[in-house]
This record gives structure tokens, sequence and C-alpha cells, in this order.
């Protein structure tokens, strides 16, 4: 298979890097969107081999052909943090808390930038959100934050364990937004930390739940739990072609 075709992208000082779908440039075809945290990492192609799987389903027929953003963060510690709280990564240190100015910078500024730019599907239905990690919980705050712009969510490892974010979601309303949220996890990741990190798989769990209660169904979200005792990049990120499928499923 050949090359991806990648154009990096400059936007407001931030880095993007645009992956387009093999045959956009032979074509006027229009296609949805799926923002990446951290520069695209989920399927940067030195990193995993997700891009090549997910370009083989399209060619197979089994997904539609995506336009990939993946945006650079300033200070994910900054952007990706929806409240200040004490950094556990970096004792002394505080997580900023500034994730609503980050998505309101999604939904409104770089969204319109990339829908007037490149041929895209700009309805929720066709445009997607995800990342890893603290990646991950940014791509959920942002999602049921702008519930009619992103209608598809991935969180690969989503760091649930963030202080305040379960009694962020229960002050929510999220019934009938039309999304679906695709999640997963290692069973035991976090459990032998002893700093907030521990509460991973309990508050991931407790994001589940809450959503069946309130308005999402077994076939808008689902949670995927695989025999991990660490939070594993390179575990987590060999699920993106399934959670695609499932997100981009027809109805």
């Amino acid at each position: 298979m050949s090359q991806p075709s990648v154009i990096h992208d400059t936007f407001n000082d931030r880095q993007l890097l645009v992956y387009l779908p093999d045959g956009y440039a032979d074509s006027d075809q229009h296609y949805p969107v799926i923002y990446l945290q951290d520069s695209g990492d989920l399927i940067e192609p030195k990193d995993s081999d997700t891009l090549l799987r997910v370009r083989e389903l399209t060619a197979q027929g089994e997904l539609p052909g995506f336009i990939f953003v993946g945006v650079a963060s300033f200070d994910r510690n900054d952007e990706y943090t929806p409240f200040v709280s004490p950094n556990v990564f970096e004792p002394g240190k505080m997580f900023g808390g500034s994730a609503s100015v980050y998505a309101q910078f999604l939904a409104h500024e770089l969204k319109p930038y990339i829908d007037g730019r490149y041929r895209t599907l700009p309805e929720k239905e066709h445009t997607g959100i995800m990342g890893f990690s603290l990646g991950g919980l940014i791509s959920v705050y942002t999602a049921l934050s702008y519930p009619d712009i992103f209608g598809r969510i991935g969180s690969f490892s989503g760091s649930f364990w963030f202080p305040g974010i379960i009694e962020w979601l229960e002050q929510l309303t999220i019934e009938g937004t039309g999304q679906r949220l695709y999640m997963n996890l290692g069973h035991a990741e976090g459990a032998t930390r002893t700093n907030g990190q521990q509460w991973m798989v309990p508050n991931s769990k407790k994001v589940y739940e809450h959503l069946l209660q309130n308005g999402f169904t077994e076939s808008t979200v689902r949670q995927v739990i695989y025999e991990s005792e660490f939070h594993s990049f390179d575990l987590g990120v060999q699920y993106v072609p399934d959670a695609l499928q499932w997100l981009f499923r027809a109805k």
C-alpha cells in the first residue's frame, strides 16, 4: 500500500497533521472527519500499524475514508484537564484546568477552519473526536460539551480518575444527543497507584453506567475492558480500528 497523504498545516499557531484518505486528490467526494489529540498519536505510523489497518478496512469497504486531523497541544496538562487540580505527574505543580477554552477552540474555531479548507461531511454524525489517556478525557469532555458538533467519540484509557469529572458529568443533560461513545481500558489500570490514578477503573465504570442510565444505550455507548495491569498505549491503540467500525457503523 502506498504512503498515506499527510499535510502539515498550521492554524492559530497550532501545528496540525492532516491525513487525507486514499483517493482524496482524484475525486470530489466529501469525507467524515476525526479530530485526534496529541498530534494524532493514535494513528501515527511510527507508533503502531493502526493507520495501515484503517486504510485496509477502507479499501475493503468496511470503513469509510476518513480525514484525520491530529491536533498538537500547547500544554496537555493544561488544555486536557477540566479543572485546576494538583498534578499527579509532577508533585508541587498543578493541572491548569483549561479544557473549556480548548474545547471551545476545537468546536468553534478549528472545525470551521477544517470544514472550509477540506472536503468534509460537517454534520455531527460524520464528526469524531478521539484520544488516549488525558487525550481520551478531553475528547469526551469536548464532545459532551458540544453534542451538536461532535457525534462520534473515542476514549482510549481515558483519564476518568481526574478529580471532579464524575461530578461534572452528573450535572450534564445528556438525553437524546444522538452521539456514540466507545471507551476502553485495561482491567487493572491504576490498581497499584497510590495517587488519584487508583480510581481509573472504578471511575471509568461509573462513567459508563451513568451514561447508560441517562440517555445512552448499549447501542450508543460501548466499554471494552481488556487484560492489562498497566496504562498501555500499545495495547489501547490496537482497538482503534474496531472502535471506528463500531462508531461509524450503519444504524
